[in-house]
Order: C-alpha cells, then sequence, then structure tokens
C-alpha cells in the first residue's frame, strides 16, 4: 500500500494538553471506516525520539471530506513536541486505512465507552451516523476527570442534541477540581454506574470500549461480569507513547 504525502493543514488545541491535527489530503483518494487507524510519519523529524518517528492514531474524523483529522494528548515525547510545533504546510506520510474496530452494517445497538482521548474513533462513528442518519442506536459513556479534560466535550453534547440516534453521556470523576461549572454526571465508570446507564434489554446490544489500558481493561471485566457475552464486546486499548 503506497505512503499518502498530507500536510499539516491546522491544530487546534481542544481540552487541556491536547490537540486535534488536521491532514490535508491535497485532492488524494483516501477511504476508511469510523474507528480505523493509520500510521502517521514525520520524515526527517527536528527532534530525536526513541520510539522512532511514527506513530498510530484512530481517524477523528468522518469519511467524505478533503481532509482527515487526528487528535492526541500531548506530553514530552519527541513525535509529539515536533507536531507541535511543526509548521502549518509541513509534510507528513501516512499509511493505512486500518483495523477492524467499525460498527457493523446491520442497524444495532451500541454502547460506546471511552476515556479520556479514547474519544476519537467514536467521535468518528458518531459523526458519519448523524451524517448518514444511520439507524444504528448509539449511547457513549466518556470518562474524564474535568471538563477541560474532556475532548470534543461541546461538540458531542451538541451532535446529541441534534441527531435522536446519537446519546452522549459524559461523567467527570474529578469535577470538583473544575473551574468551570459541571452538572452532570460524577461517576466512575465501575459496575454501579454501568448497571444503571446501559440499557436493562442487552441481547443483542455490542459494546465498545476504547481509551487508557488500564481503563479498557477494567471495563471489559465489567462487562463480562454483568453477563455479557465475549461475542459482543469489541475493544480498542491506546497505550502511552
Amino acid at each position: 500500500m503506497p505512503k499518502l504525502r498530507v500536510k499539516l493543514a491546522r491544530r487546534d488545541e481542544i481540552a487541556a494538553a491536547t490537540w486535534a491535527f488536521t491532514l490535508g489530503l491535497d485532492g488524494q483518494a483516501f477511504s476508511f471506516k469510523p474507528g480505523q487507524t493509520i500510521d502517521l510519519t514525520y520524515p526527517n523529524m527536528p527532534t530525536e525520539d526513541p520510539a522512532g518517528n511514527r506513530r498510530t492514531f484512530s481517524i477523528a474524523s468522518k469519511p467524505g471530506l478533503d481532509h482527515l483529522q487526528i487528535a492526541t494528548r500531548v506530553r514530552g515525547s519527541g513525535f509529539k513536541q515536533s507536531i507541535l510545533q511543526a509548521d502549518l504546510g509541513t509534510t507528513l506520510e501516512l499509511d493505512g486505512p486500518y483495523g477492524s474496530f467499525t460498527l457493523p452494517n446491520k442497524p444495532s445497538s451500541v454502547v460506546l465507552l471511552t476515556g479520556g482521548i479514547g474519544v476519537t474513533p467514536f467521535r468518528s462513528m458518531a459523526l458519519d451516523a448523524a451524517a448518514r442518519s444511520l439507524e444504528h442506536a448509539l449511547l457513549m459513556i466518556h470518562s474524564n476527570r474535568t471538563p477541560e479534560e474532556a475532548p470534543f466535550l461541546e461538540e458531542l453534547q451538541r451532535l446529541a442534541s441534534e441527531f435522536r440516534r446519537f446519546t452522549y453521556r459524559p461523567t467527570m470523576t474529578q469535577a470538583d477540581r473544575s473551574k468551570r461549572p459541571w452538572n452532570g454526571d460524577r461517576r466512575r465508570v465501575d459496575r454501579d454506574y454501568l448497571s444503571e446507564v446501559i440499557p436493562s434489554q442487552r441481547d443483542g446490544s455490542l459494546y465498545y470500549a476504547a481509551g487508557p489500558e488500564r481503563f479498557v481493561g477494567a471495563v471489559v471485566q465489567i462487562l463480562k461480569a454483568m453477563g455479557i457475552d465475549e461475542d459482543q464486546i469489541r475493544f480498542e486499548e491506546f497505550p502511552g507513547y
């Protein structure tokens, strides 16, 4: 599969220490399904990184646009610092798409469980479902410490108000630390919480989990303890890098 050369077209801080990067396709065809990933390479990267100049990202935007969007927490790695400081117009190389972490074709009831920046593949799914008026019933449970740290919070709240088949349930586990008012859930994503918010009719539903490894591992174990069959569970971990 040949690499695509894309240009860094825009970057936006979407939450505390969390940035979205827009990659211009410059008219090149690129097809993908929401939930898939790309590998992004920074040729001649100016800052050294022991892990190299290549990273895997979930696509955060919906298909059919003239650009792609990815998002990540930016900490101290050379790769992330380089892309954060790169001039707009910098050329990057893209491989993909990869993965089968995608919604079924058949309309289904789907619960999307995510923590922090793990929301990116689910944002793509929700935007695409709304754009195409899909018949899937989507419930997204999104755990963050504070509203300031919640990527795409306002956008997803707005989308849920506009698209009736998408329900967005953010929960802030340390809302007392926030400088912004928060009137929503303040619960941890544990068995008691999921038993309350997940629809009681669970036969045939699908459960997708994405985010930090510890979050995903805990959620998968909770779902199994609730009697949900392994065949109904899909998950994708976001290791630190």
